[in-house]
């Protein structure tokens, strides 16, 4: 093997291992598509729908193949307009945030790395029902610890990583809430 394939294959390693994931303290941010079906009815109301929700991330990465990460989650507004049934005339909407964290495993690299991750999520929900031929105004609101878990993709380019990512939480109010997000974070620290 000549000097030059040697050089360039030690060029080659020492620039793969400098894309290697950065460790530390990380923020981000990801715009997501959520989606909840709901498994009781409110008033003889079951939501199901899907919204723009948007969620901020926080974390550490100790390691390679580890990271601790807090979300903050809104899954925005599920409405259901029933105004133009005369019989019905009702409006109801169900609001969700959430706040969850979890353990983050990756696998991969040195740019693309796969993760899963799996933990905690306590949860807020809040329900409104309005109109019908009485004008009923009924609020509704609940909150919880649950499981949520995930899994995804990231490209790590330096500090700054591109994540595509699905998220499933077993919130007891609901069959299913699941979220899909884009986003990056950024590791500062």
């Amino acid at each position: 093997m000549s000097k030059l394939t040697i050089a360039t294959l030690a060029l080659l390693a020492i620039s793969l291992n400098a894309e290697a994931a950065d460790n530390g303290v990380y923020l981000g941010a990801s715009l997501s598509r959520s989606t909840i079906d709901t498994d009781s009815d409110f008033f003889g109301f079951r939501y199901e729908d899907d919204d723009t929700a948007y969620k901020f991330i926080g974390g550490i990465r100790p390691l390679d193949a580890l990271a601790i990460e807090v979300n903050y989650i809104d899954f925005g507004n599920i409405v259901f307009d029933n105004r133009d049934t005369v019989a019905d005339g009702f409006r109801s909407e169900f609001e969700t945030k959430a706040i969850d964290a979890t353990a983050v495993v990756f696998v991969g690299g040195p740019v693309v790395e796969l993760f899963g991750k799996i933990g905690a999520v306590y949860w807020d929900a809040d329900t409104l029902l309005q109109g019908g031929l009485s004008g009923i105004d009924l609020r509704d609101s609940d909150s919880g610890t649950d499981i949520t878990w995930g899994a995804g993709a990231q490209a790590q380019l330096g500090s700054m990583a591109l994540r595509l990512e699905y998220e499933s939480f077993e919130i007891s109010e609901a069959d299913n809430v699941e979220l899909w997000s884009l986003g990056f974070t950024y590791t500062f620290l």
